[in-house]
């Protein structure tokens, strides 16, 4: 009988666990190509071992290349085999998981990557995490998601902390899109039919309105709440066809009071101001939480993107704040080209590069320039976020190539010869529309400032990655290159930084052609004397920088522990300490104008919290009209505020803002932004604007005629097709047509023909432009006569005329204007708000203002001309 093979058992090993710090254990691992810590990596490992290893809530802050994985992945072994404990190292993509890995795995250290579906982790590599053999590395998602598999860590370490704010937020964020589900996005903006503008109204219902102007708005909390009953119903209905959205649903639905509703044209956002996480175990669990990044920002960035009240912060170690990890040439097209001319500069570097890499706030942006790639550079291979998913493999190994990302401005590495080429298109304002909001309609930029300097920062990041890397960067985008010019913002940067795009400003502004420009960069990575003398001209010029905060920020420090106080107070429904915290909010924002915007936003905030205490609390019953007044008196540049006060209880004394007054002073911000506020660019444009209108050929002269609207704060429009006006004006609902005859003799008159053409203008812009039934369209004919036929009364009523010459006397104050304007706002470096009320005075003292601009074209109507047979 043959004896039965039995298995051999092992006895578990009990030891006892020997302290040792993150240094001794690296100094155990002898790495083969790390011959030892870099000063800085041993500065911070010491300082948290010595001074932080205990805190809940830690920050670490180290410049891209500085070796933060090392750091990262060193203190978690230390957790991991000192404490017992299971260590979760989080990254924003699989992609950077797999790299974290592969450097774990050079390192020595015990890892095991857990990616994809969380049912399809390998067993051994999440039995490895569990039993604390291993350290797991893997994504935001897998903790942040309603049944998260690994929802028991001891310590988690975020990479890339910073850029994290949509990963976390997306949990608490119920996402209806218009492209994936048309029908509930419309059966819910037809809920708040009444109480969205007619001019967002109209936009958002028309199917090709995303790419002419973007739009965000909020649905007023009074009107929110009191439909919240039907948007149940609608979303609980629905919601189980929403995709993604019916997670989120699940974790906000018993919390909905405490919620917005933002919407666009492509989507609708209903969420929380601030991701409660500390409600949810996988995060609020763990004993400690590290968060690592290349920039943590100076206002309390960090705290508001992870809900937590307050996080300890290792300093940078000394010295390392002027550390170089490359040097990059940063150019600006928009100072001295036009949009168009600045993507040719584009297109011809990438041509002459073979590989780029380019960033993208939004789809939109990097569909338009996906499509210019594609039509001038046919040859090169077109790559997005989902070709890199798990490697750069596919992007790394073609020699034309051309990598276009959306809204990802970290966790790319491409050093070396890799890629030299970088294109950082838009501005990186928002990456949601909570964001977009506050920064477009509400100016509370001074908030989101920090989160636009951090995200350039990681930008520049991606392809200098060490201090004898070097690379091209163009930065595409009239209201980037503004963010840069202004010294307010560039004092937030690291010096290093400062200098290049101080050193990027003097010398776009001196560069005439674009193959000019394309040399002057080509040259920089070619010639090694030629780029030796512009390394040498840009550290000499470094030391005389240091990064230094703006006085406001202070404040935003002072508020953001109340703030994230607030929202877990309304989540957790104390409606009594909501409202004791909002209060603290508003007094450490007390004072100075830089934070106007910010300001008006928690006194809304403030007004929401009372209006939902009323009748509940014990408190006065007036509380949030006197806080909703206090946001729509805080200032007159805010378009949004404008609006807000026909939906929600405010005081009799709560001066009307005009909406139509506030929507053309931010189109001609947005104007001048495109102009620029520095170099030559401004005066080339206003003497082509100049020859335009003066010219009666009727091509060039309706070109003018659109510019002077647009200069003027309108959106023209000069649609094609027989019987088309030659130009339109729009603002909001109100609607300029135009009828140009400039090419026709003075002598003659106006015939018939004309008059019912400009008649016909009316009914072509309400047939054709989705008008609302309270527009106010008016027709004008421009022509250089002065008499009118006697049979073309009839058809002349209610028309009016212009004569050219008066057109070219209102385009020259109109350049004057902007003129003025521009010379003050380079001159005090004004921030946005200040911009914006410095336009509206100027644009009412100049007499043009909308009302006044439509008073001049209606001074003379058309049938008071001097008739002739």
């Amino acid at each position: 009988m043959t004896e039965k093979k039995r298995f051999e058992f092992v006895k578990p090993k009990v030891g006892k666990v020997i302290e040792k710090d993150p240094e001794s254990i690296f100094r155990e691992l002898q790495i083969p190509n790390v011959k030892g810590l870099w000063s800085q990596q041993a500065d911070i490992l010491r300082e948290y071992y010595n001074n932080f290893k205990g805190r809940q809530d830690i920050a670490i802050e180290l410049p891209t290349g500085t070796g933060k994985t090392l750091i990262g992945l060193l203190i978690a072994e230390y957790r991991r085999r000192c404490n017992q404990e299971q260590v979760l190292y989080l990254c924003p993509t699989r992609q950077l998981a797999g790299q974290v890995y592969a450097k774990a795995n050079e390192y020595g250290l015990p890892a095991s990557l857990l990616i994809g579906p969380q049912n399809n982790y390998p067993d051994d590599e999440y039995g490895d995490y569990v039993t604390n053999k291993a350290i797991a590395i893997t994504t935001y998602s897998a903790v942040y998601n309603t049944n998260p598999k690994l929802n028991d860590a001891d310590t988690i370490i975020f990479d890339d902390a910073h850029s994290a704010e949509n990963y976390i937020s997306s949990l608490w964020t119920t996402e209806i899109k218009r492209k994936d589900n048309k029908e509930v996005f419309e059966s819910i903006i037809e809920l708040f039919r009444g109480d969205i503008n007619d001019y967002h109204y109209n936009r958002i219902m028309n199917d090709d309105m995303e790419f002419y102007k973007p739009i965000y708005d909020l649905i007023p909390y009074p009107k929110y709440l009191e439909k919240l009953p039907q948007l149940i119903e609608l979303l609980e209905a629905n919601i189980a066809n929403c995709g993604n959205a019916k997670y989120a649903w699940s974790m906000i639905n018993e919390n909905l009071e405490s919620c917005q509703m933002y919407f666009s044209w492509g989507e609708i956002n209903i969420r929380p101001l601030i991701s409660p996480t500390q409600t949810h175990s996988a995060f609020s669990r763990a004993k400690q939480r590290i968060y690592m990044s290349a920039t943590l920002g100076e206002g309390g960035e960090l705290e508001r993107i992870t809900g937590v009240r307050k996080i300890d912060k290792i300093p940078i170690p000394k010295g390392w704040d002027k550390y170089s990890n490359g040097r990059r040439l940063i150019l600006f097209p928009n100072r001295v080209f036009n949009q168009e001319e600045s993507i040719e500069v584009a297109l011809k570097a990438i041509r002459n590069h073979g590989r780029a890499l380019v960033l993208c706030p939004d789809n939109r942006a990097a569909q338009f320039f996906k499509s210019m790639v594609e039509k001038t550079l046919p040859s090169f291979n077109i790559l997005q976020s989902t070709d890199i998913e798990d490697s750069l493999d596919s992007f790394t190994s073609k020699k034309k190539a051309v990598l276009i990302l959306t809204n990802r401005y970290d966790g790319i590495d491409l050093s070396g010869d890799i890629c030299r080429l970088q294109i950082v298109f838009g501005m990186p304002e928002a990456t949601n529309l909570q964001e977009a909001f506050m920064w477009n309609r509400l100016n509370a930029n001074s908030v989101l400032n920090e989160l636009v300097k951090t995200r350039i920062t990681q930008a520049l990041g991606r392809c200098t990655r060490s201090s004898d890397d070097f690379a091209n960067v163009l930065m595409i985008d009239s209201n980037l290159m503004k963010f840069c010019a202004k010294v307010e913002n560039r004092i937030g940067f690291h010096p290093e930084i400062q200098a290049e795009i101080d050193f990027g400003l003097e010398n776009s502004e001196k560069i005439e052609t674009v193959d000019e420009m394309v040399d002057f960069m080509n040259d920089f990575i070619t010639d090694e004397d030629y780029y030796a003398s512009i390394n040498d001209a840009i550290t000499d010029i470094r030391e005389e920088y240091e990064k230094r905060p703006k006085a406001e920020v202070k404040k935003l420090v002072l508020s953001v522990e109340n703030e994230v106080d607030f929202v877990y107070a309304l989540w957790k429904k104390e409606l009594s300490r909501s409202l004791e915290k909002v209060k603290s909010v508003i007094e450490n924002l007390s004072g100075g104008r830089e934070l106007d915007g910010y300001r008006a936003w928690w006194n809304y905030l403030a007004g929401n919290a009372a209006y939902l205490a009323k009748g509940t609390l014990p408190i006065d019953s007036n509380l949030d009209k006197q806080y909703y007044s206090t946001a729509l008196r805080s200032t007159n540049a805010v378009s949004w505020l404008s609006e807000l006060v026909h939906h929600i209880p405010a005081e009799k004394d709560v001066p009307k803002v005009d909406p139509y007054l506030t929507t053309q002073v931010e189109n001609v911000d947005a104007v001048l932004s495109g102009l620029g506020l520095h170099g030559q660019k401004f005066e080339k444009n206003m003497k082509q604007f100049l020859e335009l209108i003066n010219n009666d050929d009727a091509k060039k002269f309706e070109q003018g005629l659109g510019l002077i609207g647009q200069y003027l704060g309108y959106e023209p429009g000069k649609p094609n097709g027989d019987g088309t006006p030659d130009g339109i004006w729009s603002l909001r609902n109100r609607y300029l047509g135009f009828e140009a005859k400039t090419e026709e003799n003075e002598k003659d008159p106006v015939y018939i023909d004309a008059c019912r053409q400009t008649s016909g203008h009316k009914k072509w812009i309400i047939e054709n432009c989705n008008v609302p039934e309270d527009s106010n369209i008016d027709a004008i004919l421009i022509s250089h006569k002065s008499t009118i036929r006697k049979d073309a009364l009839p058809h002349s009523r209610e028309l009016y005329h212009i004569n050219c010459g008066s057109i070219r006397e209102l385009a020259l104050k109109t350049a004057g204007v902007l003129r003025k304007i521009r010379a003050v706002l380079v001159k005090d470096q004004g921030f946005d708000l200040f911009t914006k009320e410095h336009i509206s005075n100027t644009l009412s003292a100049e007499n043009l203002t909308y009302r006044e601009i439509e008073e001049f074209f209606k001074t003379l109507s058309l049938d008071e001309l001097e008739v002739v047979n």
